[in-house]
């Protein structure tokens, strides 16, 4: 991975957005024994214990209420990667060049250095025995990296794609900043399937809101700077459908999208404002944050 020097405000503001949307919900591995989660918003529970965050520090305890107990020092920000017995989180390097990964019990025993990755950015999701994890530079560099936990064997699987969202197998994949190395703009989205190690593309369009919901995938494709389209479609990219013919909103600022309902926010008067639409009644409503946070 090349060092790049500079790439400007536009690769800058574009990833944070994206990262935003990406990393400050949970990425839910539904159905699955592993589940991908941010700690930043809160406590969570997983698989029958409780884990959150807090100066720096991973704390796992079996009641909601308790005390908990330090298992992990991580400092800084990052995801999880957990069934409720075992944790893999990851930890930068004085100077970030470096990120490592490690595995720990619940109960703060058997902790164990899995790797070391240069540029890791954080841990983004995992399956049958690999960890998906995002490294790069912010800019065109960022990538991620399938590394499997026991031969510590890794292989690049989505060259300037990050990912957004997890369902069983399935991982959905976005260009990690809108403009590329060659220039211009990168608005791509895959679904990548992680038993097959094969990946399609859906849209060339996605702005936002790409995530799954009940088996299918959801996404928002750009019509302009105030208004999107949104979409849906199955897990193997086909059956497109138009839930939302046009939008008015931010094509940066959607949030979650389910059959029902699209969330999203918008700034006002120095203020961010929270919206639910009604897909089938085709109004939006006033939410507060915490029942955006709640809901999406």
């Amino acid at each position: 991975m090349k060092k790049t020097k500079k790439w400007g405000l536009l690769c800058i503001f574009t990833l944070c957005i994206m990262a935003g949307l990406c990393f400050v919900k949970p990425m839910k591995a539904e159905a699955a024994s592993f589940q991908t989660t941010s700690l930043e918003s809160g406590q969570k529970k997983i698989g029958g214990t409780y884990f959150w965050k807090k100066n720096g520090k991973i704390y796992a305890s079996k009641s909601k209420k308790g005390a908990g107990k330090v298992i992990a020092e991580p400092g800084g920000w990052g995801n999880i990667v957990t069934n409720g017995s075992v944790v893999y989180y990851s930890q930068l390097s004085p100077n970030a060049a470096y990120g490592y990964v490690y595995s720990v019990k619940t109960s703060g025993k058997d902790r164990k250095r899995i790797a070391k990755v240069k540029d890791l950015y954080q841990i983004a999701a995992y399956y049958n025995g690999n960890l998906y994890i995002s490294y790069g530079l912010i800019g065109p560099d960022m990538s991620t990296y399938r590394l499997n936990v026991k031969t510590k064997k890794g292989k690049k699987i989505g060259k300037e794609l990050v990912v957004y969202d997890q369902y069983k197998q399935y991982l959905l994949l976005h260009h990690a900043t809108y403009m590329s190395r060659e220039g211009g703009i990168r608005n791509n989205a895959y679904i990548y399937n992680c038993k097959t190690g094969k990946s399609v593309k859906i849209s060339n369009k996605v702005v936002s809101g790409l995530n799954f919901s009940s088996g299918k995938v959801y996404y928002a494709e750009k019509i302009n700077a105030k208004s999107v389209r949104i979409k849906s479609c199955s897990l193997t990219g086909k059956n497109k459908k138009t839930l939302v013919k046009k939008l008015s909103a931010n094509r940066y600022n959607i949030g979650k999208i389910t059959s029902k309902y699209v969330y999203y926010w918008a700034d006002s008067k120095g203020k961010q404002q929270y919206y639910r639409y009604d897909i089938k009644k085709k109004k939006a409503k006033k939410i507060s944050l915490n029942t955006y946070i709640k809901e999406a």
